[in-house]
């Protein structure tokens, strides 16, 4: 009997770690425009078997099938102010609130970032794994560095899977919005599915620092004063230096970068290019004495700038460029 029990405990362990995303997603990709939610779930439950797959699937579903519309918040206002006589009230005013707001998005097909993460936690609940919806402010932009945000712009999700907290961004990995038509772009991006917490902190925030799932927490003012990294970076075959700040000074006489690399591509194929550039440009690397990997740019604008460090003609890294009347 005890070796029966090893051997079921052998393969169960072999099949989480054997886990293809890509068969779960063309699966879910192919589901027909179900009307209920209940019926969404009875398939995803039929189709999959562990708690990973079944969060994988609602996931996928939710990405592929949820437009991002930020003005879209007709049922969203979560920030009532209201006086209840008992929690019990408390409780039963903010569940029946929720149920409006995941019907509407599910019926609608179109959510900003609350509704997606209440709709991805109402799925999991329904698939029987313990999610919450998790608030915060999110770094996305060159011009969010050394920002002082002080209202919460953002929701997404914490779900636990295997007695373990994972992190979720349904609404990042629905697309994007383009910067300068402002309108949203289809694109999955699965980055955002049990994404790193050391990778995620790069980019949000959470109000409760124990949602970071980092043993030692960071403050807001250390979040908005790191470089801006942008999920192709945590693919990339090279780092910058931790010693970068997200804003760089130069100096008015000199107007010269000096960028730092702990780790390199073999092949460079990395490319840089400033604010208002039309091209981008290759980016040369030395290695210094001590044989840290270096670049030095010139910085011609008059004004200050952002800079975008380009992998493989990929956007990698945001930094701001400050002008200053002396060498920092």
């Amino acid at each position: 009997m005890r070796l029966f029990f090893y051997t079921l405990f052998f393969f169960i362990s072999l099949y989480s770690f054997a886990i293809d995303y890509s068969i779960i997603d063309k699966k879910v990709s192919n589901y027909p425009d179900y009307k209920s939610i209940d019926v969404l779930c009875f398939r995803i439950s039929n189709d999959f078997i562990m708690d990973e797959e079944k969060t994988r699937a609602a996931f996928t579903w939710v990405a592929l099938n949820i437009v991002y519309n930020n003005n879209y918040n007709v049922v969203y206002n979560n920030n009532m102010i209201a006086i209840y006589e008992s929690e019990y009230q408390r409780l039963r005013t903010i569940n029946k609130r929720e149920v409006k707001i995941v019907n509407h998005v599910f019926k609608s097909r179109k959510a900003n970032c609350f509704g997606y993460a209440h709709l991805y936690r109402k799925l999991c609940e329904k698939l029987g794994v313990k999610s919450k919806v998790i608030y915060g402010v999110t770094k996305s932009n060159i011009s969010d560095i050394d920002a002082n945000k002080t209202h919460k712009d953002h929701a997404w999700n914490i779900v636990k899977v295997n007695n373990e907290w994972k992190l979720v961004d349904v609404t990042w990995a629905a697309g994007y919005q383009d910067t300068s038509t402002k309108k949203f772009i289809k694109k999955f991006n699965d980055f955002y599915f049990f994404t790193n917490p050391k990778a995620l902190i790069n980019h949000h925030f959470p109000v409760d620092p124990k949602w970071q799932l980092l043993a030692k927490p960071i403050s807001k003012r250390a979040f908005f004063s790191t470089p801006i990294f942008y999920s192709d970076y945590f693919n990339a075959n090279f780092r910058l230096s931790k010693t970068h700040d997200g804003t760089i000074y130069v100096s008015n006489e000199k107007k010269i970068i000096t960028l730092f690399f702990d780790k390199i591509p073999k092949k460079n194929i990395l490319h840089y290019k400033y604010q208002n550039d039309s091209s981008i440009k290759k980016l040369k690397i030395k290695k210094n004495r001590e044989g840290q990997f270096f670049s030095k740019i010139k910085f011609s604008n008059k004004k200050n700038s952002h800079l975008v460090i380009f992998n493989n003609l990929k956007a990698s890294i945001g930094l701001k460029v400050e002008l200053k009347n002396h060498s920092i």
